[in-house]
């Protein structure tokens, strides 16, 4: 499976988080009990593997290389996705001082953080959607020596990312979503 290939499945993972995160919310603004561990867990898929593993891969590793064939910082797709993440980080902060006002039982947590989640998710999908027709070319313009550059620096990254707990993860909140 190329670099590529991977990011591009990682984002079938991240929209199967956004998916959870949607219901989550519509069901937090429709006044409905929602477990502390789901809204645990979508923080921790958000900044762990969302951010800390995937959002890395592209803007430690993917962009530089990109940047080596005339696509640097300052251009328009790669400027673009780092803004898209800089917001996604900033959804994330007031989700997760959303949460702790669900925690400390603030009546106004629950719809602040399913404001923020939504935002998030729609922002996410959009982001992916570009990403994907754009990831498509990307794959085309890397050399053999680039390509395996990349598996290594994101294999290296996987290793502290636990994709097997976030996939069971996404099967257990998908399962549990299925049934409200």
């Amino acid at each position: 499976m190329s670099a590529v290939d991977v990011l591009l499945a990682e984002h079938r993972m991240i929209a199967r988080m956004v998916s959870v995160i949607e219901t989550v919310a519509a069901r937090l603004d429709a006044g409905d009990e929602v477990p502390a561990r789901v809204l645990v867990d979508v923080m921790d898929f958000s900044e762990h593997f969302t951010s800390n593993c995937h959002h890395a891969k592209e803007e430690h590793h993917l962009f530089p290389i990109l940047a080596k064939h005339g696509m640097g910082p300052d251009s328009s797709p790669i400027a673009a996705f780092r803004e898209q993440h800089e917001a996604n980080h900033a959804y994330l902060r007031e989700m997760h001082l959303a949460l702790t006002r669900v925690r400390a039982s603030d009546p106004d947590g629950p719809r602040s953080f399913a404001a923020s989640a939504r935002d998030y998710a729609r922002l996410l999908r959009e982001h992916m959607r570009i990403e994907d027709h754009y990831f498509q070319d990307v794959a085309a313009i890397l050399s053999p020596e680039e390509e395996e550059t990349l598996q290594g620096r994101m294999a290296a990254i996987d290793q502290s990312c636990a994709r097997d707990r976030y996939a069971r993860m996404l099967d257990e909140h998908e399962e549990l979503i299925a049934r409200w």
